[in-house]
């Protein structure tokens, strides 16, 4: 309180910044994924849709460990006739991290009722898919297009990021990502969030048994 005529939320300082240049300086196998992923869970199961996941706001502290920060998208969920009220702002999310269905490319039929398109639970885990590639090539999703009307036309046909090289993602990894991009409408379903959390958890210990 006291910070002026509305109370104030602090948060931290954590001694890292964001993911994307902590990538750049310094890789840690894969801490921040499994980070991420509780974080992720937690907030799934506070009835919280994040909304905005991006490698700029997981934020990465003094010990290399990953927090969820920027919940400026969030929404609370509400069992009252499957609504969704949101608890702040409406502004797009990062492109190169958000999934197809938060993208309206269409012109609605009525423009004066345009269709409201909210984030959910399942878009949270397509931008994990996102951020767990992003931890494991140390480079932003769809780096090779220098351009977001690049990445907005590769997002818009269908296109997910190019095959990285088996020595920075193995093929388990690369098709558990895959599962996170699914099409919501599609015959598979995305990952839960019990099942990114034993996933990262389970790749985490594979990779420390190797470095011991």
């Amino acid at each position: 309180m006291n910070f002026g005529q509305f109370p104030a939320m602090v948060c931290p300082w954590l001694e890292n910044g964001s993911l994307t240049p902590y990538l750049e300086r310094q890789r840690d196998a894969l801490k921040p994924i499994n980070d991420a992923a509780a974080g992720l869970h937690y907030l799934h199961s506070q009835s919280i849709v994040h909304g905005d996941l991006s490698g700029s706001n997981v934020l990465i502290d003094g010990n290399g460990r990953a927090c969820i920060s920027d919940f400026g998208l969030s929404i609370v969920l509400t069992k009252l006739g499957g609504s969704t009220y949101a608890t702040s702002g409406h502004a797009g999310g990062t492109l190169r991290w958000t999934a197809p269905e938060l993208i309206d490319t269409q012109v609605p039929e009525d423009e004066d009722n345009p269709l409201d398109v909210s984030p959910t639970p399942q878009s949270d885990v397509y931008s994990f898919g996102r951020i767990m590639l992003q931890v494991l090539t140390g480079k932003i999703p769809y780096h090779y297009y220098v351009r977001e009307p690049q990445v907005l036309s590769a997002i818009s046909k269908g296109m997910i990021p190019k095959r990285p090289g088996r020595e920075l993602v193995t093929d388990r990894q690369w098709a558990f990502t895959q599962r996170c991009w699914m099409p919501v409408a599609g015959d598979e379903s995305r990952p839960d969030d019990d099942e990114i959390v034993e996933f990262s958890g389970q790749e985490l210990v594979e990779i420390e048994q190797i470095t011991l």
